[in-house]
């Protein structure tokens, strides 16, 4: 059979045409560029995609006024949740016991009327005893034990001991403008002697009940939002809370004296609902409270700064604010260390060792 013998000897134009029709280098890396590019999800789709939010709005029923810190403490997370932690979330802030006083607000977070609260642990008393310990007159001597005991394991141990009995989650605590003053509207109390007869609001915690009686005076519990037109009619005297709360809800305008008696350093203990905090997924969760610890953090600098700076303006609007001298302090503290061997011996001894190690 004859063979058939093909010359593919490529002329000039030729190769002209082969050399068009072959990918160049350059090309090749374009091309591929290109692909890449195309499978490339921009940072805006793939942020859409990695949203997260909260199931649903959550409602927070406060006591403090916009701008406390407490207040903030709260009304922060969201804008956390977003910048932070890539989490959507409504969370609806209800200031000045707009939702109940405080009493009915505890209710509320526990049944799941309301998802958020926020009180002094002495509010709490009535519910659980885990926090009791906080109340002893003269338990947190400064800031800096605050600060300590918070972020103790003894502080964890307490919040398991309170999540086992009530249907509430423990959230980061903040201060609630650091020590309370012992305040009146009839006349100046250098001494607990002065004190005599006169009747003070308090809350339902047996300590603040007990520390008013061991000065001489006639405690009254009350809700927070009957205080003001209680001074007014004269069914109280005075009161023992921080100077933020006197200035803030103007009290001055009913007060006339006050005693820095550095007994009680308030905590404003935030809570959030069970059945609430189960409907998070476990990422959400860990962000959520992590997000929490972050705006409690912002508010206890902010109130820690801002202490000082109530009393002299409560003092700019006329009232007399006396410093006890070492000598009148020890009479102060002794009804108080009194309640230790009292009431406080109710409190399991192992946390007050715990406590005072903090100190």
């Amino acid at each position: 059979m004859k063979q058939i013998r093909c010359n593919l000897t490529p002329n000039k134009s030729m190769r002209g045409i082969l050399r068009l029709s072959k990918p160049s280098r350059r090309a090749l890396l374009t091309s591929a560029g290109g692909l890449a590019a195309s499978l490339i999800v921009s940072p805006a789709i793939l942020q859409a995609q990695q949203k997260r939010r909260l199931p649903k709005p959550i409602i927070a029923g406060l006591n403090s006024k916009i701008g406390d810190p407490s207040y903030e403490s709260i009304a922060r997370i969201g804008k956390i949740l977003q910048d932070k932690y890539n989490i959507e979330s409504d969370i609806q802030v209800q200031p000045s016991s707009t939702l109940g006083t405080d009493t009915q607000q505890l209710e509320a977070v526990q049944i799941g009327y309301i998802d958020i609260t926020s009180n002094t642990t002495a509010q709490f008393a009535s519910f659980s005893d885990a926090f009791a310990f906080v109340d002893l007159p003269y338990a947190i001597p400064s800031w800096d034990a605050f600060m300590r005991i918070v972020a103790s394991d003894l502080w964890k141990a307490q919040a398991a001991k309170f999540e086992t009995k009530l249907p509430l989650k423990v959230m980061p605590p903040v201060g609630a403008g650091g020590f309370r003053l012992l305040w009146n509207n009839k006349r100046e109390t250098q001494v607990p002697s002065a004190v005599n007869g006169l009747k003070f609001r308090t809350t339902s915690s047996p300590f603040d009940i007990g520390l008013v009686r061991g000065w001489g005076g006639n405690p009254t519990p009350m809700a927070w939002t009957e205080t003001y037109n209680a001074l007014s009619n004269g069914v109280v005297d005075g009161i023992h809370v921080q100077p933020i709360w006197t200035y803030g809800f103007n009290l001055f305008e009913v007060l006339k004296f006050a005693t820095a008696v550095r007994a009680v350093f308030a905590v404003q203990f935030q809570v959030l609902n069970k059945a609430t905090w189960d409907s998070f997924a476990p990422d959400i969760q860990r962000d959520f409270m992590a997000a929490a610890q972050e705006a409690a953090d912002q508010a206890n600098s902010m109130d820690r700064a801002s202490e000082g700076g109530f009393t002299e303006k409560l003092q700019g609007k006329g009232m007399k604010v006396y410093t006890p001298s070492e000598a009148e302090m020890a009479q102060w503290r002794k009804p108080g260390q009194e309640l230790w061997e009292t009431i406080g011996k109710n409190v399991d001894a192992a946390v007050i060792k715990g406590l005072l190690a903090l100190h």
